[in-house]
C-alpha cells in the first residue's frame, strides 16, 4: 500500500491530524507524513500520544494514532480512563510485531501474541489489514461509523511490509559529529572488570552487545524508557560497583520521570551517558522532540549531582579519566549523528541467558 493512498483514503473520511511514536513498520508512511507536510505530531509515549489524541477528539477531530503494539501497554491507562470512559474516538494504527509463526526480535514475541486480545477485552473494534484481500473503503467507512456513533477508537492492525518502501530522508544530522562507535571506543580501555554496563533498547544496547567484550554488560531488549530505573536498582544494589548506563534521547523522553528518581536517590556509582542523534534510529530516523529539550539540564534539575554535555570523542576520554573523583549520579549528554556498524547483529544470547550471564557475572565479582 502506497502511503499517500492510505492516507488520502483516511483524511477523506475525517481522520486527523497524526500523532505517535515511530516503529519500523510505519516508516514508509512517516516518512511521508514528514514530507507531505500534513498536519502531525511525534510523541514521546504512547500513553502520552493518546492524551493528546484525547485533547483533539474534546474538540471535535478523530486523530489517528499510530503505534507499536508494544507500545499499547503504555497506551492502556489513557485508553481505559480518557478515550474509552469519556467516549472520544480516535482510530488506532497499531503495528503488529511478534506476529506468531514469524521470526522477529523476542522483545516483541508476548504482545504479538497477545495484542488481538487486548483489543478485545477493551471491546475496541480492529481490522488485521491486508491489501491484497481487504477493500480498504468499505474498512474506513466502518471505523469512521465507529468513531461516530460510539464515540470510542477503533484500530487498524497491520503487519510488516503493508506499507510500500518510498525514498524517505528521515533526519539528517550534521556530518562533523561522530557516531556512538566512536565513543564505545573511548569507554572500552576505562573499563574495570567489576563494571556494570547496561544498554538500552535498540541500536545502542546491540552496538554495546556486539562491540563491548565485557562480561558484565546487559542489552535491555524493549522495556524502552526503564533503562534509568533499572539502572538506579542495579546501582543501589551494586553499590561497590560502577554502573555505566549507555542510554539514547528517545528512551530518555519516553519515561523522563525516570531522571528525577534517580536524581532523588542518588546513588554515587551511577553514569548516565545519553547519546543524543535527536532521531528514533532504528525506526528509520524519525526526529524526536530531543532538539527543543536540553536533556543534561533536565537531569541538573531533576538533582544528578553532575551533567555535561560533549560532542567530541576527545571530550568523553577527559571525562573518564577523572570519573573516579567526579560527584555521581553524572550525566553526560554526547551529541552523535545517526549511524552504526554495517551488519549489526542482534545477541545470539536469548533474554533469559542474557539475564543469567548478569547474574552470575555479579555473583562471581
Amino acid at each position: 500500500m502506497k502511503p499517500e493512498i492510505f492516507l488520502d483514503k483516511i483524511e477523506s473520511a475525517s481522520f486527523s491530524p497524526y500523532m505517535g511514536v515511530p516503529c519500523s513498520v510505519f516508516t514508509p508512511l512517516l516518512n511521508y507524513l514528514n514530507e507531505s507536510g500534513r498536519e502531525s505530531y511525534i510523541c514521546t509515549s504512547e500513553g502520552e500520544a493518546m492524551g493528546l489524541a484525547g485533547g483533539f477528539a474534546l474538540s471535535g477531530r478523530i486523530p489517528v494514532v499510530y503505534m507499536q503494539n508494544d507500545g499499547y501497554g503504555n497506551a492502556v491507562n489513557p485508553l481505559s480512563s480518557l478515550q474509552l470512559l469519556y467516549k472520544l474516538p480516535a482510530l488506532l494504527l497499531i503495528s503488529w510485531r511478534g506476529l506468531p509463526g514469524k521470526k522477529d526480535a523476542p522483545q516483541h514475541m508476548l504482545m504479538g501474541e497477545t495484542i488481538e486480545r487486548f483489543l478485545k477485552l477493551f471491546d475496541i473494534p480492529y481490522k488485521v489489514l491486508d491489501e491484497e484481500k481487504d477493500d480498504l473503503d468499505v474498512l474506513i467507512n466502518e471505523a469512521k461509523d465507529h468513531c461516530t456513533k460510539e464515540g470510542t477508537p477503533y484500530a487498524f492492525v497491520i503487519k510488516k511490509g503493508y506499507f510500500s518502501k518510498g525514498e524517505g530522508k528521515g533526519s539528517e544530522s550534521e556530518s562533523k559529529l561522530n557516531i556512538r562507535i566512536d565513543y564505545l571506543d573511548e569507554l572500552k580501555p576505562f573499563l574495570k572488570g567489576s563494571d556494570i554496563l547496561l544498554g538500552t533498547t535498540g541500536f545502542t544496547g546491540r552496538e554495546l552487545y556486539s562491540y563491548i567484550d565485557h562480561p558484565g554488560k546487559f542489552y535491555m531488549t524493549g522495556s524502552m524508557g526503564c533503562l534509568s530505573s533499572v539502572g538506579l536498582g542495579v546501582a543501589l544494589e551494586n553499590k561497590d560497583k560502577r554502573v555505566f548506563l549507555l542510554d539514547g534521547d528517545g528512551s530518555v523522553l519516553m519515561k523522563m520521570g525516570g531522571l528525577a528518581t534517580v536524581g532523588n536517590y542518588s546513588p554515587d556509582n551511577l553514569i548516565h551517558i545519553c547519546f543524543d542523534n535527536s532521531a528514533y534510529e532504528s525506526t528509520g530516523n524519525q526526529p524526536t522532540v530531543s532538539s527543543n529539550v536540553n536533556l543534561s539540564t533536565v537531569a541538573r534539575s531533576s538533582g544528578y549531582k553532575h551533567t555535561i554535555e560533549i560532542s567530541t570523542p576527545d571530550e568523553l576520554r577527559t571525562i573518564l579519566e577523572k570519573i573516579d573523583d567526579t560527584e555521581k549520579p553524572i550525566f553526560i549528554l554526547i551529541r552523535i549523528k545517526s549511524g552504526t556498524m554495517e551488519g549489526l547483529p542482534r545477541p545470539s544470547d536469548t533474554p533469559e541467558e542474557m539475564k543469567n550471564k548478569f547474574r552470575d557475572f555479579l555473583e562471581r565479582s
